[in-house]
């Protein structure tokens, strides 16, 4: 039987699969994910010295050094870049306060100190990210509050997984510590506000001392409450 080397032909209506070719020895998406690191870097400059409101997308894109097409390649809106942003934040404070958890050889109340310290430092290293989670992501949209809100409720739910720990070992009374950690996360907020927009703003060691002091005295307020106090 002959066999045609003829390749069969497309269907009708199909459209020829095209490769998307590179540039520069680079591969389309390999250009695709430099555009959008580019893209990120821009926002999170000018969300953080602009502020989110006043930044045009003309402007992200020269800074990135972009035109207007990429960018929607990437992002439907300034709100999906903002969002994407907050989301590289968060991870990485993320990673760094589960990095301080799992710390050998500490106890509970050391762990959560250790992990304070990392929230405290993944924030203040880059005061961008500070001012970008609890500033600029304030006030733009209902999926931002909740996005926001979750996010919130995430690290509160770490150091109240902890306290759950010590009141099961006998350290602290067993109750609900949820409202108590989430005031915890609110507290790390506005001293973040007071650090990045405050006329005598705390220094980062005070700032961080503060909020050490603050766990301490939830914690010896809780012990108060066991029956042998």
């Amino acid at each position: 039987m002959l066999h045609s080397s003829r390749k069969p032909m497309a269907e009708p209506g199909a459209k020829a699969r095209v490769p998307r070719r590179g540039y520069g020895g680079r591969s389309a998406e390999e250009l695709l994910l430099e555009r959008r690191q580019r893209l990120m870097a821009a926002g999170l400059t000018l969300f953080c010295t602009l502020g989110f409101q006043h930044t045009r997308i003309d402007a992200i894109c020269a800074e990135a050094k972009v035109t207007p097409r990429h960018f929607y390649e990437q992002f439907d809106t300034r709100e999906a870049l903002l969002l994407a942003i907050y989301e590289q934040v968060v991870a990485h404070a993320r990673s760094q306060v589960q990095a301080a958890l799992q710390t050998p050889g500490l106890m509970p109340t050391e762990l959560i100190n250790e992990a304070i310290r990392a929230f405290v430092r993944a924030y203040t290293d880059d005061a961008r990210h500070a001012r970008l989670a609890c500033v600029e992501v304030v006030g733009v949209s209902a999926d931002m509050a909740r996005r926001r809100r979750a996010v919130i409720h995430e690290f509160a739910g770490l150091i109240e997984a902890y306290a759950n720990a010590m009141a099961q070992s006998g350290l602290l009374p067993k109750r609900d510590y949820g409202l108590s950690c989430l005031a915890m996360v609110g507290a790390v907020n506005e001293l973040m506000c007071e650090w990045l927009m405050g006329d005598t703003p705390p220094s980062v060691p005070a700032l961080t001392d503060e909020l050490l002091s603050m766990f301490a005295a939830l914690i010896l307020g809780a012990r108060a409450l066991l029956p042998e106090a």
